[in-house]
C-alpha cells in the first residue's frame, strides 16, 4: 500500500497540475482540452487530477485564477519599477493587455465568462473581493489614497477594458479610439482631473 502524501506533496502536485495544465489548454484551447491532456501534460495520472479538482471546469477556474495572480505580481512589479507612475501610467495599463495571461483571457472572453457563470455564486462575490484587494494594494503601492479612488471602480474600469477588447459586439475601426477613451477616464480618475 502506497504511503499517504503530505498537505505539502499534495500542494505540489496540485501546482504541477495547473503549471502543465496551463500548457495543455494553450495548445488545444478552453473548449477542447480534455482532463486526459491535462494529465499527460503534467505527467500524472486521471486519478490524481480527480483527487484536487471534481470537474475540468473547476481546474479552468482555478487556472483562471493562477492567471490573475501572475498578471497581479507582473503588475505590482511594474509598479514598483516605475519612478513617476503618474507618467508611466498609460504604459502601465497597455503593459497589462499585452501580458501573454491577459491576451489569453482576451482572446478567450467567452470562455472563460462561462467558467465564471458556472461557480456558485457565493464563491465568485469572494473572488470578486479578492481581485479588489489585489487593486487596493495596487494603489496604495502606487501611492494613491484608496479612501478616493476605490478600489473597486478601478476594478471595473480594467474589466471594462477587458470586455471591450474581447467583444465581437464592438464596431471594429473604433475599437482603438474607444479603448484610449476609456483609459483616459480611468487615468483622470485615478489622478483627478483631466489627462
Amino acid at each position: 500500500m502506497p504511503r499517504a502524501l503530505t498537505e505539502q506533496e499534495k500542494c505540489r502536485q496540485c501546482q504541477r497540475l495547473l503549471e502543465k495544465g496551463k500548457a495543455a489548454v494553450l495548445l488545444h484551447g478552453i473548449r477542447k482540452v480534455s482532463v486526459d491532456d491535462i494529465t499527460k501534460a503534467a505527467g500524472m495520472a486521471k486519478g490524481t487530477f480527480y483527487q484536487h479538482f471534481e470537474t475540468k471546469e473547476q481546474f479552468l477556474y482555478e487556472l483562471t485564477w493562477s492567471f490573475h495572480r501572475q498578471i497581479f505580481a507582473q503588475t505590482e512589479k511594474m509598479v514598483l519599477d516605475s519612478n513617476d507612475i503618474k507618467a508611466n501610467i498609460r504604459g502601465l495599463i497597455m503593459g497589462i493587455f499585452q501580458m501573454p495571461e491577459m491576451v489569453f483571457f482576451i482572446q478567450n472572453e467567452h470562455d472563460i465568462t462561462a467558467i465564471f457563470e458556472s461557480v456558485p455564486n457565493q464563491e465568485l462575490q469572494s473572488a470578486k473581493q479578492l481581485e479588489e484587494g489585489l487593486f487596493e494594494k495596487l494603489l496604495s503601492l502606487a501611492g494613491i489614497d484608496t479612501a478616493t479612488v476605490k478600489p473597486g471602480v478601478v476594478h471595473n474600469y480594467i474589466h471594462t477594458l477587458f470586455l471591450l477588447k474581447g467583444s465581437d459586439l464592438m464596431i471594429e475601426d473604433a475599437m482603438p479610439e474607444t479603448f484610449e477613451r476609456i483609459m483616459d477616464d480611468l487615468i483622470a480618475y485615478i489622478f483627478g482631473g483631466a489627462v
